[in-house]
């Protein structure tokens, strides 16, 4: 366990409400990869993965009614925690109760981000994911849609520390494994090509900046490629143990940014 004094946090009102500046949803059946955890328990290392044709959705939330709670509950020896996200859809339009409709029963994941935060704070876990449990107001006073989302079962894990990115767009398409170019314009997730003969993945100019989250996703082939320790291209791999990781179709590796002076690393995370 991590043991550090609890500062004050600094800064104008830090225990001010804020109004969620943006909602995302994502379906826990369509994630391949959730982002584990570091050794602390709350930050989240490398990005969402999910199945091809899958995306994260944004939710348009009216801010001020935006609010994440926690509780928890237990004897002593058992104490559990359970998370929860609300917030209002405003009017009674045809799209929000199709949005209803058809997420009602489905295993999701909450991303959400206050005004003044750099982060988005997971609510669900895959062994604790929230369902929607909705509320209409239709009255002279006002017409929204209460859309509640609630974990059912009980998890030992407060909500987590997101500084990933959101998925809204299919990875990009890499035309040559040898030449990965990891751009700003491409974003952070990058799939890899099949391929039939050894092939040595490498990178083709990166500017992303320094501690970005990159995610590697496989095609495999006939001989999938090999991501090796050492220099490949303009970076510097620096894998677990030296390992090197293979290209398989769906396999993942998660890497992260690491700059120093003229030389680009990219440190691994994790790999499935």
């Amino acid at each position: 366990m991590l043991k550090i004094n609890l500062a004050a946090p600094g800064g104008i009102s830090s225990g001010a409400g804020s109004g969620k500046d943006q909602v995302v949803i994502l379906l826990a059946d369509d994630t391949t990869v959730y982002p584990p955890r570091d050794a602390n328990g709350v930050k989240m290392l490398g990005n969402f993965v999910v199945k091809p044709n899958a995306k994260m959705i944004t939710i348009y939330t009216t801010k001020s009614k935006g609010e994440a709670p926690v509780t928890t509950d237990g004897d002593e020896d058992s104490i559990s925690i359970k998370q929860m996200f609300n917030c209002q859809h405003p009017g009674n339009r045809l799209e929000v109760k199709e949005f209803v409709q058809n997420w009602l029963g489905k295993n999701v994941y909450i991303l959400h981000k206050s005004c003044q935060d750099d982060f988005y704070e997971v609510m669900g876990t895959p062994c604790a994911p929230l369902q929607l449990k909705p509320e209409k107001t239709d009255t002279n006073d006002a017409r929204f849609w209460a859309l509640k989302f609630e974990a059912f079962a009980k998890s030992a894990y407060v909500p987590g520390h997101y500084e990933g990115e959101l998925i809204l767009d299919a990875p990009f398409a890499v035309s040559a494994a040898t030449d990965v170019p990891m751009l700003e314009e491409n974003g952070t997730q990058y799939k890899l090509p099949a391929t039939s003969t050894t092939t040595a993945i490498g990178v083709d100019g990166i500017d992303l900046a320094h501690g970005t989250y990159v995610t590697l996703i496989g095609s495999g082939g006939s001989t999938a490629a090999t991501a090796s320790q050492g220099t490949a291209g303009d970076v510097t791999l620096v894998l677990k143990s030296g390992t090197a990781w293979t290209a398989l179709e769906g396999a993942v590796l998660q890497l992260q940014v690491f700059k120093a002076g003229a030389t680009t690393y990219l440190f691994e995370l994790s790999r499935g």
